[in-house]
């Protein structure tokens, strides 16, 4: 009984090779068929090489732009991490004897990170944090529509005249009239605070907005609507009733000269 399947196979084997060797043709598909399927298998295993691969070369590359970004902004990047969980903290420095040095001003700007194509910074009012900020990179020629405003105090005004971006926000929002415009800014006008999410919507101006993502290779913020038209319904009506109202811009600079005052130490 125990040779009865082995008997069956030989057959099969018999049965199967003297079919073969009448029917040629049919070897030679079979064969055909074979060396596709080992072709096949070759190119799968190749792929599936190629994406590992590419997974630890994305990984390194990420390193490689981190260690990247720490260069360009070795001083800048040790302040990262308490900026983001903490704002608090950071409106501890605005009480230091080099802040309080500065000209009087409701609005202050404090930029934070340049990464070449994008600026970002905290907004605070009366020293309270309000909104992150967004402008073009800094350029020590400036390119129109490319490069950020010098730091430095501007006074706030309402630019009066009927620009299409002007018309554009009229057409939106009920509660808009005219822009605020940041004056007085050498080789600079027509200067605005406004909506956006990118550098490429700033050509020039400051963008404002209640969130950011700094993570990605292109840095925004978001929800930018939201806090514009908080900050529009503030200040506009100050302006717009003859109170003197000035902005405060600093650069990255700023933070490394701050940096061993008592406040930052004790945050």
């Amino acid at each position: 009984m125990n040779r009865i399947p082995g008997l069956l196979v030989l057959a099969v084997v018999i049965l199967a090779a003297l079919f073969l060797y009448s029917n040629p043709e049919v070897l030679e598909k079979i064969w055909l068929w074979m060396i596709g399927f080992i072709g096949y298998l070759a190119i799968l295993f190749g792929k599936g090489y190629e994406k590992i691969k590419d997974l630890f070369t994305t990984s390194q590359t990420t390193k490689e732009e981190k260690n990247t970004d720490q260069i360009l902004n070795p001083s800048i990047e040790k302040f990262k991490e308490a900026f983001k969980p903490d704002i608090k903290k950071v409106e501890t420095l605005l009480e230091s004897q080099e802040v309080n040095s500065l000209p009087d001003s409701l609005i202050t700007i404090l930029r934070y990170i340049d990464d070449g194509n994008t600026t970002l910074g905290l907004m605070f009012i009366n020293k309270v944090f309000f909104a992150y900020t967004l402008e073009d990179t800094h350029k020590d020629e400036k390119v129109p529509g490319g490069t950020r405003i010098p730091e430095g105090h501007y006074k706030l005004g309402i630019n009066p005249n009927l620009s299409p971006l002007t018309q554009r926000y009229r057409n939106r929002f009920d509660w808009f009239s005219n822009h605020i415009e940041i004056k007085g800014i050498p080789n600079y006008d027509l200067v605005y605070i406004h909506i956006g999410n990118s550098h490429k919507d700033t050509k020039g101006c400051i963008l404002i907005a209640d969130g950011v993502n700094a993570s990605q290779p292109e840095k925004m913020i978001l929800q930018s609507q939201k806090a514009f038209e908080r900050f529009y319904r503030y200040i506009f009506p100050k302006i717009d009733q003859n109170e003197p109202m000035a902005i405060n811009i600093l650069n990255e600079e700023w933070f490394e000269k701050i940096s061993k005052t008592p406040q930052l130490e004790k945050a």
